[in-house]
């Protein structure tokens, strides 16, 4: 999809103003910008602009101004968190991102790795202390 595809998905919420629809449309126009599509989420949420609104200064006070992480550190936890959620969708975003921001494919490779071992290893221990409960 292209820009102009992904604002003609924002319908006219009802009660917003031309001013509100504006910065909806700028805010998914910088989104498309860095990422390259707008992701799931955004565009749902564009419809909603008492929600859309916060959660975009949310997402770009976190994803795209972090205040403590270099932009690689950060691309490199939404990867780590993507893997261990197993959310393909936000690895289609963050692995380009990671990547763009100076991660390299070790470290990426590590990552993974590091994600998916802990996400394996909370299900086995629930596992093992439900299991403990009928000893």
């Amino acid at each position: 999809m292209n820009t102009s595809d992904y604002m003609s998905l924002m319908t006219e919420a009802e009660g917003c103003d031309d001013e509100v629809r504006a910065e909806i449309r700028r805010r998914l126009e910088r989104i498309v910008e860095v990422f390259g599509e707008v992701p799931l989420v955004s565009r749902t949420l564009a419809d909603c602009p008492g929600i859309f609104i916060p959660f975009s200064d949310l997402s770009k006070r976190l994803l795209l101004e972090p205040e403590h992480l270099s932009a690689k550190e950060m691309e490199i936890a939404a990867v780590a968190a993507g893997v261990a959620l197993g959310s393909e969708h936000c690895l289609n975003i963050h692995i380009p991102q990671a990547l763009r921001s100076g991660a390299t494919l070790e470290e990426l490779v590590e990552v993974i790795m590091v994600a998916s071992f802990m996400s394996m290893t909370k299900g086995q221990s629930i596992a093992f202390r439900k299991l403990a409960e009928h000893r």
